[in-house]
């Protein structure tokens, strides 16, 4: 089946998450922007990265490279059209999160916000773990259940209800449990009440 991330316009899935019952992206933002801040990598690698929200926040006169992955090409144009001049050497890969190739001991920085949540995510562990440098980070947001709210919350964006045949829970523990299999070991756990009602869990992991 045609994965349904290829039939959501760039325009609704930010409106979708700008929406005031959703009100995501603003948060997404400052955790990436938080992220880079913290580890200030010479290399990131963003999976999941739609059109680039929080590239903005990236140090120029720290980061040389940056490599984002997005399945839908549409999203990337707009990434690309953002950041025409970014200041460092932008490396653009329309690829599924899945099967995409990463390269040994790469990134100082792996950044997944809400990406968890759509793929194969135990083997995508394993492979970002080989990707890190060693006391590289791996960021990641996942999205915490909320009893009185559905997992893709409806807003006149209807095209994101198709979301909801691939969306599933990733439940922190056994995420932790994997990437500590893997070496990554756990250096930040944290939660972010959103106003929706709904939470992120916040981990970072180090090689």
């Amino acid at each position: 089946m045609p994965n349904p991330w290829l039939d959501i316009p760039e325009a609704d899935y930010v409106g979708h998450m700008s929406h005031p019952s959703v009100n995501q992206r603003s948060v997404l933002n400052r955790l990436m922007r938080d992220a880079v801040e913290d580890v200030r990598p010479r290399a990131l690698l963003v999976l999941g990265c739609s059109s680039g929200n929080g590239l903005e926040h990236i140090d120029r006169a720290v980061t040389e490279r940056v490599a984002v992955v997005d399945i839908n090409s549409s999203y990337l144009d707009r990434l690309a059209a953002r950041f025409p001049h970014p200041g460092f050497a932008l490396e653009i890969r329309c690829a599924d999160v899945n099967d995409t190739a990463l390269e040994g001991n790469a990134f100082d920085l792996v950044h997944a916000a809400l990406v968890f949540e759509y793929v194969t995510w135990q083997p995508l562990i394993r492979r970002v773990a080989l990707t890190l440098t060693g006391g590289g980070m791996l960021s990641v947001v996942l999205q915490r259940p909320a009893r009185s709210t559905a997992a893709v919350t409806p807003t006149p964006f209807t095209s994101l209800r198709s979301l909801e045949s691939l969306f599933h829970f990733v439940d922190p523990d056994a995420l932790i449990e994997v990437a500590e299999d893997e070496e990554l070991t756990l250096a930040f756990r944290g939660t972010e009440p959103l106003a929706s009602g709904k939470a992120f869990e916040v981990l970072r992991f180090m090689r």
